[in-house]
């Protein structure tokens, strides 16, 4: 009898604390579930005065989790994660007040880096470097503020320099 009545305010407990919160104005509040056509969750999070604020949570029609976000005040803010449908990490990216900003990494299926680099002001700033899915560097070029300015490198799958370049203001400057 303890045991039926345990899983009886278990089951109260879980719905009332996943059901979402709105006032008469249908303005969200507190935790949110989504759930697809057949009862899997899609997107958890929260919600303050009808803005995404904390830790959203994103999963495909299987169940198989997508994306992490944080929010404050509905705008992007802290890491966001994706996942390719390997289950490996398919991007780490930093957000501030919405605007990409600092390191980030891109990852092939496999998990292997793909590329890094560092956002400011939600463009590429200073050096971006692709790899071959062996982890080999592949290409390395320099951004100032979003636009390709500074040395160029391209490598082979060994490793070795096979080009070396050079940009000014977006333009290939010729040796």
């Amino acid at each position: 009898m303890k045991k039926t009545i345990y899983i009886i305010l278990t089951i109260i407990i879980t719905f009332i604390g996943c059901k979402n919160s709105s006032n008469n104005d249908n303005i969200l509040n507190g935790q949110y579930v989504e759930k697809n056509k057949e009862g899997i969750v899609k997107t958890l999070g929260n919600f303050v005065n009808n803005e995404r604020d904390g830790l959203f949570i994103y999963f495909d029609n299987k169940g198989k989790l997508q994306a992490q976000e944080n929010y404050k005040k509905n705008q992007l803010h802290g890491e966001q994660i994706t996942v390719h449908n390997t289950g490996k990490i398919k991007s780490l990216i930093n957000y501030e007040d919405g605007v990409k900003s600092g390191v980030y990494s891109k990852y092939y299926k496999t998990g292997k880096l793909q590329e890094s680099g560092a956002y400011l002001n939600d463009v590429k700033n200073g050096e971006i470097i692709w790899y071959y899915d062996n982890g080999k560097k592949n290409i390395s070029y320099t951004y100032d503020n979003g636009i390709l300015n500074g040395p160029t490198k391209i490598f082979s799958k060994e490793g070795d320099i096979i080009e070396e370049g050079n940009y000014k203001n977006g333009q290939k400057i010729t040796n």
